[in-house]
C-alpha cells in the first residue's frame, strides 16, 4: 500500500507580477542614460534623457511666434481704436450731409473689418500659446523618468540611439516593481486542465536551481 499522486505538468516561464514599460513620448536622440540592469529605481527617478538642443529651439521658436502674435494684438487694436474714430466722424457728417452716404458706409466698414482683425489676432495669440506649451512639454517629457518603484530588469536603449516614437511609445526599459511576487505563466495541457482545483498544492523547479523545487 502507499500513496496515489497524479501530477500535472507544464512549461512556462517565471515572470514578476507587475511589469512597467518605460516608453517616451517624444523623438530624439538618446543623451543620457542613468540606470541600467538590475538597478533599483524610484518613482520620478530619471532614467534617460533625450538630446535637449532641438526642443530647446522649438521652444525658443514658439516663444518668438507668441511675442509676434501678441504684437499683431497690439497693432490691431491700435487700427480698430484708429477705424473707430474715423466711423464716428464719418457718422457725424454724414448727418450734416457733409460727405457722401457711401465714404460713411467705408468707415463703418473700416471699423467692423478691424474689429475682425482684432479677433483673428488674439486667435493666433492662443494658438502661439498652445504651440509654446506643446514645445516645453516635449522639453519635459525629453527627460525619461520612472513611473513606479522597482528593480530595471530590461534596457533596450543605448546612448546615441535614434528614439522614434510616431506611432507607439518604444519601450526602453522594463521595470518590475516587485520580485518578491512572482508568477509562472504556463500552458496547461487541455486533457490536464480539468482535474485542476483551485487551493491544490503546486511546485515548480527553475533551471538556475537544479534539484530544488519552489513552493508555489
Amino acid at each position: 500500500r502507499g500513496d496515489l499522486i497524479q501530477v500535472v505538468s507544464a512549461t512556462g516561464t517565471l515572470n514578476p507580477l507587475v511589469l512597467s514599460p518605460v516608453g517616451s513620448q517624444v523623438s530624439g536622440i538618446v543623451w543620457k542614460i542613468h540606470a541600467d540592469y538590475n538597478d533599483r529605481v524610484k518613482k520620478g527617478q530619471t532614467l534617460v534623457e533625450l538630446d535637449p538642443a532641438l526642443f530647446n529651439a522649438a521652444v525658443a521658436q514658439n516663444e518668438a511666434n507668441l511675442a509676434s502674435a501678441r504684437a499683431d494684438v497690439a497693432k490691431a487694436e491700435a487700427d480698430l481704436a484708429n477705424a473707430r474714430l474715423q466711423a464716428g466722424r464719418a457718422r457725424a457728417l454724414a448727418e450734416k450731409r457733409y460727405i457722401s452716404q457711401a465714404d460713411r458706409d467705408t468707415a463703418i466698414a473700416a471699423e467692423a473689418s478691424s474689429t475682425a482683425a482684432v479677433a483673428g489676432a488674439r486667435a493666433r495669440v492662443q494658438q502661439a500659446t498652445a504651440a509654446l506649451s506643446r514645445s516645453r512639454l516635449d522639453l519635459k517629457n525629453s527627460v525619461v523618468l520612472s513611473p513606479v518603484d522597482g528593480v530595471v530588469i530590461a534596457r533596450n536603449v543605448e546612448l546615441g540611439q535614434a528614439v522614434v516614437a510616431s506611432f507607439q511609445a518604444p519601450n526602453l526599459f522594463t521595470i518590475a516593481e516587485d520580485l518578491r511576487k512572482m508568477q509562472v505563466l504556463a500552458n496547461v495541457d487541455e486533457a490536464d486542465i480539468g482535474m485542476l482545483r483551485e487551493g491544490q498544492p503546486a511546485q515548480f523547479t527553475v533551471d538556475a536551481y537544479r534539484g530544488r523545487r519552489f513552493a508555489a
